[in-house]
């Protein structure tokens, strides 16, 4: 018998509200100290019921890690490399990240976990290395773009973009500020400059 509409819902948000949990424990005690019976009671639901969203543990954190990136990414995409006014659509751009990035607190932290034992998170970082490729990419053609008008200083746009990416996740790691503060809009000049953008 095919599930009701009610039932479906109940099931999707059973889902949403473990895969947030195991969030929460994966970046605040790390994959060894989290457990699939931890997380069940955080998400009030039994240790049995886990299993049928996740098949175990491992898939678990795999979703952890890349389902969050997945829903982002339109919106950390959403720039035009080839804009006719590449100095002001990296402003744009910046402003829009630090935003976002400034909401990634938790999810951040996982991350961070990730790429420092890439080898044993082989899966999840492959996602991560996959996006962040692309994103840099995309960027660096932007700051190219910027470059060939005249606006931006001549340097290795790939380095620029590498080190911008590194500037959003440093930013959010080592900040405890609220996303709602008016602090965050402050760095958008100084990540302005990675870019090497004219002053005068």
């Amino acid at each position: 018998m095919a599930l009701s509409d009610s039932q479906v819902q109940k099931m999707k948000q059973k889902r949403e509200t473990i895969l947030e949990q195991a969030t929460l424990m994966f970046a605040e005690h790390g994959y060894n100290d989290t457990t699939i019976a931890k997380v069940a009671k955080a998400s009030g639901v039994s240790f049995g019921s886990v299993f049928t969203y996740f098949e175990n543990k491992d898939q678990l954190f795999f979703a952890a890690v890349v389902e969050p990136l997945q829903a982002y990414a339109p919106r950390l995409l959403d720039f035009d490399p080839n804009a006719r006014q590449p100095t002001q659509e990296l402003w744009n751009m910046v402003a829009e990240h630090i935003k976002i990035f400034s909401s990634f607190g938790t999810y951040l932290r996982l991350v961070v976990q990730v790429i420092g034992y890439h080898n044993r998170f082989a899966e999840a970082f492959a996602e991560l290395d996959a996006f962040h490729n692309t994103f840099r990419a995309k960027i660096g053609e932007l700051v190219k773009n910027g470059q060939e008008r005249g606006e931006l200083q001549i340097q290795d746009a790939k380095y620029a973009a590498t080190a911008y990416t590194s500037f959003l996740i440093g930013l959010r790691v080592n900040l405890i500020d609220s996303p709602d503060s008016q602090m965050w809009e402050q760095f958008v000049p100084f990540a302005m400059q990675l870019f090497g953008a004219k002053t005068d």
